[in-house]
């Protein structure tokens, strides 16, 4: 019992010293800045779909309207829908797809899960 009260008056005058010894902590104030958003950005299109699917069913998931098109894939730019076409063909284990589709007026995100 007198080696337990030892022990621990000894860790209580450690840990007293140890604050006594602190430095006084320094308070900084830092502005985040604004999140500025597009007042008519459209939200992006998520598509879930299952494994197992061919290049060309996963292409005819993705919807387009008539004065749209694809201008890049994973961020690699392409010249069209064929070539964004030959881009999705390619083999390869992919998880997702994110594909950037612009049209007249606006421009749009769509992100193909497989899982």
């Amino acid at each position: 019992m007198l080696l337990f009260r030892s022990v621990a008056i000894g860790l209580l005058g450690a840990c007293v010293l140890l604050l006594a010894q602190r430095p006084p902590p320094i308070v900084r104030i830092e502005h985040e800045r604004e999140l500025v958003v597009a007042p008519h950005a459209p939200a992006p299109t998520i598509i879930d779909v299952a494994p197992g699917l061919s290049s060309t069913q996963l292409a005819q998931l993705v919807r387009l309207a008539p004065d749209e098109r694809v201008t890049s894939v994973d961020d690699h730019p392409v010249t069209g829908n064929l070539d964004a076409g030959t881009v999705l063909g390619e083999p390869g284990s992919r998880r997702f797809v994110d594909l950037a589709i612009a049209g007249r007026t606006h421009e749009r995100r769509v992100l193909v899960l497989v899982h």
